[in-house]
């Protein structure tokens, strides 16, 4: 007998491990010899015996992923996680729009001799709006009481109503003297702020206590009436209630009453048009004027969210200190999310002390609305805040990068036309955009978009890139003000020796632009507005930095902006550096809508005769 062979079993791989398993037998068994007869039965055995050894290596690898919160897979394993930190995924977020209901002489609403009463807009009165010829519920969260206007009309105007998306739904459970007993709600679109707990003594009884969420174990003993609240496996949520040590214990027989909202899995953002689906008093004729269109509407917390925000979340401890905590916190409370950045006071510029800076792109717009910006605030931060430090919400801050793109092609490589390239070209910029700017944090390498533009086709043989950059604002008509911009970015000279020019305007009669010169006295370059022939109209309206990137104007008041299509001016510049950084709060984005994309044939590559002659090249400025 041969010598004695051990088998490695450290092998994963069903061929190797096939293989080891041959060796080993031929290593220490005479008796078989047909081991590479594919149709024998020893072959057809270890077959058998290496696919379950196959597989069991495999299901082992799974699960030993699943035992860990950063390698987990399943979510399922991520919310068990999570549970281990005191982390409950954020549910679905609803969208939220703020609306003035009117009501003129309504019925209802007078006493026996003719006096107006005080009008109930009732909590949970049910609204509703159309999005492609779908209607979706809303609900109006809090209930409001209104006097008249005491007017001849007996108008009623309820202002700045909010409206939530959802369906007010109910959920009844009988408490059983079990510690451990879960209750269920069997919906898995709700929004989980929404949920509120009633106990009652009985089934016949119509007096209750409300039970608060769970939100900080410091302020909690035996008789703290709260439930806790967790995800399930099927990714419902579950309410449990405490054990009379932690939490207090409600009594066998008590019923249990849940009332939450189902969202669904559609938001409604955007919606502007809005209808009262149930009456108000009675009455249903009514006058709706939308504030502020939906907005906030988001899906429930992702797994990688999840991994991401867990451990944060235990660190922060439920408290808002470092900007770590406050990141956290806006990202396992607030749905409209697509990307955030936080900044302490210290690391701004000027340094601002005592302050923390946020600033959020929301999924389906470029800013927050007031709105949100004070419920984020309000309801979400200041209660988690410490007193010394101020929460300070700013915008993001958009620099908009424009694209030049010149390619050579042979259409002898792929049927192609100048045509379907270019806009095969734009839509890599689109996924470019997409992918890696748009976020805070994202930043634009030009040789990696280079690349992608050469790998769009196989028939692109080149392609030279040209950047620019520019800043927009809505200026104030008929007002000396003034306006600060930071590039953040040394500016390169353009023509004329200029780093910054804008769209055009009209100020004092005529038509206008800014563009800066160096003034060797000051040492600085100056911003000064001329017309179109080339005259000053203005010798001293701001600076420029260019080794920062910072455009001032100062006083500037101009009549309107020549593009009626827009309310906003541009200042335009050219990076020193085809890379752009973004600093703190600034966004980069292609304006890729704007972006000018030239496809040539490149006539040396398709056997052109000229050597080279009349070949042509595109310069890099």
């Amino acid at each position: 007998m041969a010598q004695t062979r051990r088998i490695n079993a450290a092998e994963l791989d069903f061929d190797q491990i096939k293989t080891n398993l041959v060796a080993y037998m031929k290593a220490n068994n005479d008796t078989f010899n047909d081991y590479n007869y594919e149709g024998s039965a020893m072959n057809t055995v270890i077959d058998v015996l290496s696919y379950i050894t196959h597989i069991n290596s495999v299901n082992a690898n799974f699960a030993l992923n699943e035992t860990f919160l950063d390698t987990a897979q399943l979510r399922q394993s991520v919310v068990s996680h999570g549970k281990l930190l005191g982390y409950t995924p954020r549910s679905t977020s609803p969208s939220v729009a703020y609306v003035d209901i009117t009501m003129v002489n309504p019925s209802n609403v007078t006493d026996a001799e003719g006096n107006y009463l005080p009008l109930t807009l009732s909590k949970h009165t049910p609204f509703s709006t159309t999005i492609n010829s779908v209607t979706y519920n809303m609900y109006v969260p809090d209930s409001v009481t209104i006097n008249e206007d005491g007017t001849a009309a007996h108008t009623y105007k309820f202002s700045n109503v909010k409206i939530k998306q959802g369906t007010i739904k109910e959920a009844t459970y009988t408490f059983a003297d079990n510690t451990f007993d879960e209750y269920i709600i069997q919906d898995l679109y709700i929004d989980t702020n929404s949920i509120k707990v009633d106990i009652y003594e009985s089934a016949s009884s119509s007096s209750f206590e409300t039970y608060a969420a769970y939100t900080n174990i410091v302020d909690i003993d035996e008789t703290s009436k709260i439930f806790f609240l967790e995800e399930t496996r099927e990714g419902y949520y579950e309410v449990k209630f405490g054990d009379g040590i932690i939490g207090e214990k409600p009594e066998a027989g008590n019923v249990i009453k849940i009332t939450y909202a189902n969202v669904g899995n559609t938001n409604v953002n955007g919606a502007s048009v809005f209808a009262l689906a149930g009456s108000i008093g009675g009455n249903t004729n009514v006058t709706l004027t939308t504030i502020t269109k939906a907005s906030g509407g988001a899906a429930a917390e992702t797994k990688e969210s999840i991994k991401f925000n867990a451990p944060l979340g235990f660190v922060s401890q439920n408290r808002a200190v470092t900007p770590d905590d406050y990141r956290s916190i806006i990202q396992n409370t607030y749905g409209n999310v697509d990307s955030l950045t936080v900044w302490g006071g210290e690391d701004n510029i000027p340094p601002d002390y005592g302050k923390v800076y946020i600033s959020i792109k929301p999924l389906d717009a470029e800013t927050l609305t007031t709105v949100e910006k004070e419920m984020i605030i309000g309801t979400y931060l200041k209660p988690k805040n410490v007193v010394s430090i101020t929460p300070v919400l700013v915008d993001p801050d958009y620099t908009y990068i424009d694209l030049e793109v010149y390619f050579k092609f042979n259409p002898n490589i792929a049927s192609v036309t100048v045509g379907g390239l270019q806009d095969s070209v734009r839509t890599t910029l689109t996924s470019y955009n997409d992918d890696t700017l748009k976020k805070f944090g994202g930043v634009f390498r030009s040789s990696n978009l280079v690349k992608n533009i050469d790998e769009t086709s196989v028939a692109i043989l080149s392609n030279i890139m040209r950047v620019k950059f520019h800043k927009k604002f809505t200026p104030v008509i008929g007002t000396e003000t003034r306006y600060q911009f930071d590039f953040n970015q040394e500016l390169a000279k353009q023509e004329d020796t200029y780093y910054i020019e804008s769209s055009s305007f009209v100020y004092n009669g005529y038509t206008c632009t800014l563009k800066d010169y160096y003034n060797t006295e000051t040492l600085k370059n100056i911003i000064r507005i001329i017309d179109t022939e080339g005259t000053i109209r203005n010798t001293n309206i701001g600076y420029v930095e260019n080794a920062t990137g910072r455009v001032v104007l100062e006083g500037f008041n101009l009549t309107s902006i020549v593009d009626t299509t827009t309310t906003q001016l541009k200042i335009n510049a050219r990076p020193a550096s085809s890379d752009i950084k973004p600093t703190r709060n600034e966004l980069l984005t292609i304006d890729t809508t704007n972006a000018t994309i030239t496809g040539e044939i490149d006539t040396m590559a398709v056997g052109g005769t000229t050597a080279g002659i009349d070949y042509t090249t595109v310069s890099n400025s």
